[in-house]
């Protein structure tokens, strides 16, 4: 501990999805785990969106890990533990290669680079499945992740002077390497020595498949914005479809913590290592999740469509789709704002993690069953859909 009444930890991202689930849980059980102040570090100015209670022990600052590092040291001085979530979450196409580089890969080398110069011990790192997200095989449309650990699991080994050269090695153009990249940067700084040269930098990084849950701004959130204009029809574009496993954000924020807490009592448990952090939440396709969290949001019904496309033709249009918006991008600067590929290939693989390491090494087991994540989930989601139609609504009107 920094301290004789805790130690000071800080959220990069703080303000974002996974977040401020982290920073409600850190509040929650600042007692238990030692800790006397938390800062959040983010691009946008701190909004409490997840409710939790307020309190002077949560400090906020504005920041980019992107940007000057100079303006960030004060934000890091004092800090024992650091959870990493800034990120920027972007599967567009073409993809923004750009942004990735700067908030992704160079701000995560910031991050490490502070983590050294002030001294902090524990750094946690949010990475994700897409990382492993590769072709069956090295050759195929989809991919099959079952019951998999992280040893068994294929992630392509990157070579750092070909850059993003290597990205057709992933079903996810730009994002999934980027973050693949970042996650190296932090797993390979693991025990490097602090510039108090007394102790070393204790790194891990729990990779965490689709996240579902409150505040969330890209899942759940956008395929309700999309079937709103569709007649609440889900499309069956990936033919039988596969099988995806999803999480709930509060239980993958709970797998941070009990990172966190290895890290501290244990030199060997996870250092270095990714993690997969998954829960008990249903193994289905996901369209059968969007249906459920319709459901229980009572606001309307979903349906899926009579008609399927095979997985092979989806995959085969979406590439001649992606094709003309990479030939016609320097002349229009359109992005597509999802890879069309990337959506035939998730919605056809078989994706199952094996969370053994994290039952095992960090003690994890889900603080959230189905039901009461489920429940949570579907009652935020009620909430963001009457707020985002009065929003519309106001928007027509003026």
């Amino acid at each position: 501990m920094g301290s004789s009444d805790g130690e000071v930890v800080l959220v990069t991202g703080g303000s974002g999805f996974l977040g401020q689930h982290i920073i409600k849980l850190l509040l929650e059980q600042h007692k238990e785990l030692g800790i006397k102040e938390i800062r959040s570090l983010d691009i946008v100015p701190y909004s409490n969106k997840i409710g939790h209670p307020e309190t002077p022990m949560l400090r906020t600052f504005v920041g980019d890990i992107g940007g000057e590092r100079e303006s960030l040291n004060k934000i890091f001085a004092g800090v024992e533990s650091v959870f990493h979530c800034a990120a920027a979450v972007d599967i567009s196409y073409p993809p923004n290669y750009e942004e990735l580089e700067r908030v992704n890969i160079n701000g995560t080398r910031t991050v490490v680079d502070l983590c050294i110069q002030q001294n902090v011990k524990r750094l946690i790192y949010s990475s994700c499945t897409s990382v492993c997200f590769v072709p069956f095989k090295g050759r195929s449309t989809f991919s099959a992740v079952i019951n998999s650990t992280e040893f068994k699991t294929d992630t392509p080994t990157l070579d750092s002077s070909k850059l993003w050269e290597q990205d057709s090695e992933f079903l996810i153009a730009g994002y999934a390497s980027s973050k693949l990249r970042a996650e190296n940067i932090v797993l390979n700084s693991n025990g490097a020595p602090l510039q108090n040269q007394l102790d070393y930098l204790a790194t891990t990084a729990i990779r965490a498949p689709l996240t579902y849950g409150e505040c969330d701004p890209h899942f759940i959130t956008t395929i309700f914005d999309y079937l709103s204009t569709r007649n609440w029809v889900f499309p069956r574009v990936a033919g039988v479809g596969g099988k995806q496993q999803l999480v709930y954000a509060g239980n993958v924020a709970w797998g941070h913590i009990c990172a966190y807490k290895a890290l501290k009592v244990s030199s060997k448990a996870v250092n270095g290592l990714p993690v997969f952090v998954t829960d008990d939440t249903g193994i289905n396709d996901v369209s059968r999740f969007v249906q459920k969290m319709a459901l229980l949001g009572e606001r309307f019904k979903v349906k899926t469509s009579w008609w399927y496309l095979p997985h092979f033709l989806f995959f085969f249009l979406a590439m001649l789709w992606e094709f003309v918006v990479r030939v016609a991008y320097p002349y229009t600067k359109y992005r597509l704002r999802y890879s069309p590929r990337a959506i035939a290939s998730y919605t056809s693989s078989m994706l199952m993690y094996n969370r053994l390491r994290a039952s095992i090494h960090m003690d994890y087991v889900p603080l959230y069953d189905p039901d009461t994540s489920a429940e949570r989930s579907a009652k935020w989601y009620a909430k963001w859909w009457d707020a985002n139609k009065l929003a519309k609504k106001s928007k027509k009107s003026s």
